[in-house]
C-alpha cells in the first residue's frame, strides 16, 4: 500500500493531484502550520490575456501568531473577485459552463480556510473520479506530537503502508533512515507538467489546476494527470 500526503492548498497546480492518484491512501495535512509567506496554502496561479494573476484568498493575520492550518479564518469579499476573475479569463474555455458552477458552489466565503481548500480537493476528486481515500491528519491525533518524519512513518504503520511518495522539495527535511528502520520504502515524485490546449498565447505551466480543467474537461484532465504519472 502507497501513501502519500500535503497541506491542504488553495485550488492546487496539477502536481497535487498526480501526487494523489499515484497513492491508495492520501493524507491531508489539515494540523500543520500555516505558512504566513511565499506559499500557497491561500493562493495560486491563473492564466489571463497578460500572463498570470495570483488569487489571494485574505486571511486574518494580526495578532493571531502562528496558526495551525484548521484555526485560520478568511476576510470575508474575496469569492467575488476570484469568481470573476475566473469568469473574465476562462468564459470562452471550451468547459467553462460545465465546470464554474461547481467552483461557484465550491468556494466559500466566510468561516475557516480550510473549509474552502477541502470542498475544492474534493470536488476535484470527485469530479475526476479518483479512487484514492482521503484522510485528515486532525482525525489522527495520537500522532500530534511527533515531529515530520516520524508522524509521517506513524501514518504509514497505521494504515499498514509499505511506501511512501514525497515531493522532492521534502529531500530538505525528511529523514530517510526513520522509514529505512520501519521497513518503509521512500519514493519521491519529480513533477513533470506536459502540455495541453490553454488559452491566451503560449503555454505556461503550473498554474492552478482549474486551468486544465476549463480548458480540457474532467475526462481528459484526468488522462493528463495519468499520463504524467507515467513520465
Amino acid at each position: 500500500m502507497k501513501i502519500a500526503g500535503h497541506q491542504p492548498n488553495y485550488i492546487p497546480w496539477p502536481g497535487y493531484f498526480v501526487k494523489m492518484v499515484q497513492c491508495d491512501i492520501f493524507f491531508i495535512l489539515d494540523t500543520a502550520q500555516f505558512q504566513n509567506d511565499g506559499s500557497l496554502d491561500n493562493r495560486n496561479l491563473i492564466k489571463t490575456s497578460q500572463g498570470t494573476q495570483m488569487l489571494t484568498v485574505p486571511v486574518k493575520r494580526k495578532g493571531m501568531g502562528l496558526q495551525r492550518f484548521d484555526e485560520v479564518i478568511v476576510i470575508p469579499g474575496w469569492k467575488r473577485d476570484h469568481l470573476m476573475a475566473l469568469k473574465v479569463n476562462y468564459a470562452k474555455a471550451p468547459y467553462f459552463e460545465e465546470v464554474f458552477p461547481m467552483l461557484e458552489q465550491a468556494l466559500q466565503d466566510t468561516g475557516y480556510l480550510i473549509d474552502t481548500n477541502i470542498a475544492f480537493i474534493r470536488l476535484v476528486h470527485d469530479l475526476l473520479g479518483l479512487k484514492t481515500k482521503l484522510v485528515f491528519v486532525s482525525d489522527l491525533p495520537q500522532f500530534a506530537d511527533l515531529r515530520k518524519s516520524e508522524q509521517i512513518a506513524a501514518i504509514c504503520r497505521h494504515f499498514s503502508a509499505d511506501c511512501y511518495l514525497s515531493g522532492v522539495g521534502a529531500k530538505a527535511y525528511i529523514q530517510p533512515e526513520i522509514f529505512e528502520e520501519q521497513g518503509i520504502q521512500l519514493e519521491y515524485l519529480a513533477y513533470q507538467p506536459v502540455t495541453y490546449p490553454q488559452l491566451w498565447g503560449s503555454f505556461i505551466p503550473n498554474l492552478s489546476i482549474v486551468d486544465m480543467l476549463f480548458n480540457c474537461g474532467a475526462e481528459d484532465t484526468r488522462k493528463l494527470l495519468l499520463r504524467e504519472v507515467q513520465v
